[in-house]
């Protein structure tokens, strides 16, 4: 029995053997220290109430339980406030930032499309459409981008391709895989599966629509997963830094890897496996200081592939030349490149080149951005890009973004082919991101 609780007894007692012992005149006396007395209870129920809210003194256990005077005040529990729940306290944490998990912190990129062309013979077949289709809705990409900071100078990126094939299947593609360790502004190294830094929409954008304005990339830059012409992505180790240059912010990119690109024909009936020799890949471009959201350079790609339709042995050199100059600031986006692919036959005099370009231009007036491109490539009808052939036309539409995390698209295409009709499309895309 605690010290507090014997008090109440021996104060009673006390006080019934000085009542006993007074003469029946000194009632004045014993009422004083009744009044004492119970002064002296509410003190030791105010120190028990007291003693419940801080909890048991560390002197052992008891088996009995105090109840606090009505007017003390409740215990208030660390952490959360009382009345929040679990469910509650744990959205709370989730919500104070939702893109970090374990250390990790993750995005997702994707897009809903509607495609109506005005022939059912598309020449595409590439990114969910379905070919022979005058139209159809499709998901051309859901995009998950991870990354984490292992240290200050280490860090890992992961970007993760959902995309629709054929009879609405997904398959998931591993579009990057990167360890990268910055050793300084001047070095800076990356190891696994990257984009090729052929020019500059490769490294740019991701493969999800959110952060493109149109609501497809460039035939040209088309990931080769898709039909594009070039090797977008590579395994091997890949380099950027800048160069010590003053005012005109030059910076270099190196790479070494190894590409083994599978391109699907735009037609939706055959596939090229290029078979692809490692590849090397360097770049130098500028950003100037004093033209700030410019950036003008150039890049040049090589590797071996093989043309199986002239026999299982036959090889070529492929070199890809890239010429490109930026400007994005102040809401306008101005973007321009040009290409020379160039296929020579080893052990032959038979070479082929096909030059491509597209410039495309937008700007933002408020969440509305009306944009326009125009594209050309023309690539001989004898060689490995057979199926492109010769393409050229305008895009124009417009992008409505209703908020951060959704947008609106709605572009027309005109596309004139060699030996073919022009096309004439209706694209409609929602891009989301979150």
């Amino acid at each position: 029995m605690s010290l507090n609780r014997m008090a109440i007894p021996l104060l009673l007692l006390a006080t019934i053997a000085r009542a006993q012992q007074a003469a029946p005149d000194d009632r004045q006396v014993t009422q004083q220290l009744m009044q004492q007395v119970k002064d002296l209870q509410e003190r030791v129920l105010k120190l028990e109430s007291q003693r419940c809210v801080a909890g048991p003194p560390n002197v052992g256990t008891t088996s009995e339980t105090f109840k606090p005077s009505p007017a003390a005040p409740p215990a208030t529990p660390p952490g959360p406030h009382p009345q929040e729940t679990a469910e509650e306290a744990q959205s709370s944490s989730f919500s104070h930032d939702i893109h970090e998990f374990h250390g990790f912190e993750w995005r997702a990129f994707g897009d809903v499309d509607y495609q109506a062309f005005d022939q059912k013979s598309t020449g595409l077949g590439a990114g969910g459409f379905v070919p022979g289709s005058a139209g159809n809705f499709y998901i051309n990409d859901f995009d998950l981008l991870l990354t984490s900071n292992i240290s200050d100078k280490a860090h890992f990126l992961s970007e993760i391709d959902f995309g629709e094939s054929d009879a609405q299947s997904f398959g998931v593609d591993l579009k990057r895989m990167l360890f990268e360790y910055d050793f300084n502004d001047h070095v800076k190294a990356s190891f696994g599966r990257y984009h090729t830094g052929i020019g500059y929409y490769n490294t740019a954008f991701l493969s999800g629509t959110w952060q493109e304005t149109l609501a497809d990339r460039p035939l040209i830059v088309e990931f080769s997963s898709d039909g594009g012409p070039i090797p977008t992505q590579a395994i091997g180790v890949s380099t950027s830094g800048v160069i010590p240059s003053g005012k005109f912010g030059l910076h270099y990119l190196a790479e070494y890897g190894s590409s083994d690109t599978i391109r699907p024909t735009l037609d939706g009936i055959g596939s090229e496996d290029e078979n692809n020799g490692n590849q090397i890949n360097f770049g130098l471009f500028a950003r100037p200081n004093s033209v700030p959201g410019m950036q003008i350079g150039g890049s040049i790609y090589h590797d071996r592939i093989s043309d199986f339709a002239r026999g299982p042995s036959v090889r070529l050199g492929q070199t890809i030349a890239n010429v490109h100059g930026v400007y994005v600031r102040h809401g306008i986006e101005f973007l321009n490149e040009g290409f020379l692919i160039q296929h020579a036959y080893e052990q032959s005099p038979l070479v082929f080149n096909m030059p491509a370009f597209y410039s495309q231009a937008s700007k933002r007036f408020g969440p509305v951005r009306p944009y326009f491109r125009y594209q050309y490539i023309n690539a001989n009808p004898e060689s490995l890009l057979k199926d492109i052939s010769s393409r050229r036309g305008p895009s124009f539409g417009m992008r409505y973004d209703f908020n951060e995390n959704f947008a609106f698209k709605t572009q027309f295409d005109h596309t004139a082919r060699r030996n073919q009709p022009d096309l004439n499309s209706l694209h409609l895309q929602l891009a989301f991101t979150f």
